[in-house]
């Protein structure tokens, strides 16, 4: 399970109503994982051996009730990503500088393990368990995924059943990109985002006229909001440290 060793750039994309939503009240939401839209989703095992199959629905039962996560993508410049998660390019990208999280592994085939019955099993259920919550089938690497996990035993969801997980210096929001169909223009998200912990710079992007990526419209003039704190190790929108 690779963790970044330093903060790292990542991105949410979402529609215009939910992006409007989630800047207003600084928050995002956990998924659960049957929330996802991977029927895969805990299931990167090879199911062949009866044990190995009672082992991971034991274990996808208690991790489905257990555990929340935030998926995010190391990238917006993706077509591909704006298309499935930002309402067909009209909805919105946050890019936040995140200190832990967990990348995501593709595999172009299920894996294959062994549950020792000679030892306690502790040690095999956790390590099976990790890898189960970051590995997924290869036709999905073109989401760059990361996430983020939260435990919930201990805790009790908002009055809607659901779980958040605030702005903070854990997840800090650092851009907001508007997508080259969504009609917010830069002006009104600066509404939304109100005054934020650190800087956070607004861009308009737009299909880039050479490459198949997504690429800023520098037509329409970037605005950066001043944040309350100091901005020490800031990244550029490549995850990159860039002086400020």
């Amino acid at each position: 399970m690779a963790t970044p060793k330093s903060p790292i750039r990542l991105y949410h994309l979402t529609s215009e109503k939910w992006g409007q939503v989630v800047l207003a009240d600084r928050r995002l939401k956990y998924s659960r994982f049957d929330d996802l839209n991977d029927p895969f989703e805990l299931l990167s095992a090879h199911l062949g051996q009866r044990d190995v199959r009672e082992f991971h629905k034991a274990m996808k039962a208690e991790v489905d009730k257990r555990y929340g996560l935030l998926c995010l993508s190391k990238t917006w410049r993706s077509p591909v990503m704006w298309a499935h998660y930002a309402d067909k390019h009209r909805g919105l990208c946050l890019g936040f500088d995140v200190k832990e999280a967990a990348r995501v592994d593709y595999t172009p085939a299920r894996l294959k393990h062994v549950i020792d019955e000679t030892k306690s099993g502790l040690r095999t259920i956790v390590d099976l368990t990790k890898v189960a919550l970051v590995t997924k089938f290869e036709e999905w690497k073109y989401e760059k995924e990361w996430r983020l996990f939260r435990d919930f035993r201990d805790e009790k969801p908002e009055p809607n059943g659901f779980f958040y997980q605030p702005f903070n210096n854990h997840i800090a929001l650092r851009e907001v990109l508007i997508g080259y169909r969504c009609p917010l223009t830069p002006e009104q998200v600066a509404q939304l985002v109100g005054t934020p912990v650190h800087d956070v710079t607004i861009i308009k992007v737009r299909p880039s006229f050479q490459e198949f990526k997504m690429v800023r419209q520098k037509l329409v003039a970037e605005r950066i909001i001043k944040g309350r704190e100091p901005n020490d190790g800031a990244l550029d929108s490549e995850g990159q440290g860039r002086p400020l």
